[in-house]
């Protein structure tokens, strides 16, 4: 039963990614494979959510970048420092995909690539908090207010 689940599984991601496919004129990379696989399910494949309690990535990633402590937070939250992507190297890609392809107007003019190195310290602290989401609203608020220009806001 659980190869049917994952081969159902496995289906879908390749139908989603043929519309892509087909409108970048170009194959979806292994990086891009992962975050579907991976997050895209909670996510959204383009970075949209389809519930209120997932958030959004799309235009919203890149306010975070906006300090070290959203940045740190975006590698803490427990999905990510606890993920099945075991290799630091490939979790960092995918937050460095995630980072750059959803940013959007949001995105720190000179943002800095996510490391390996970075990604294995903040996975030895996974968030804890009980209240994911106030502590998201208030990293938030501070990164927003360390932006250089003032983001608009999602």
């Amino acid at each position: 039963m659980p190869r049917c689940i994952h081969f159902r599984n496995a289906c879908s991601v390749v139908w989603l990614l043929l519309p892509l496919q087909a409108h970048a004129g170009r194959a979806i990379t292994a990086t891009q494979t992962t975050y579907l696989e991976r997050c895209g399910g909670c996510h959204g494949i383009e970075g949209v959510s389809a519930g209120a309690v997932v958030p959004d990535l799309r235009d919203q990633v890149g306010l975070f970048l906006c300090s070290a402590e959203g940045r740190d937070y975006m590698l803490r939250v427990p999905n990510v420092a606890m993920s099945l992507i075991r290799d630091d190297a490939k979790l960092a890609a995918v937050m460095n995909f995630v980072a750059f392809q959803f940013s959007g107007r949001n995105r720190p003019a000179h943002l800095v690539p996510f490391t390996a190195d970075e990604v294995h310290a903040a996975r030895q602290l996974p968030l804890r908090n009980t209240n994911l989401a106030a502590l998201r609203t208030s990293v938030l608020g501070r990164a927003i207010a360390a932006c250089p220009v003032q983001p608009s806001q999602p």
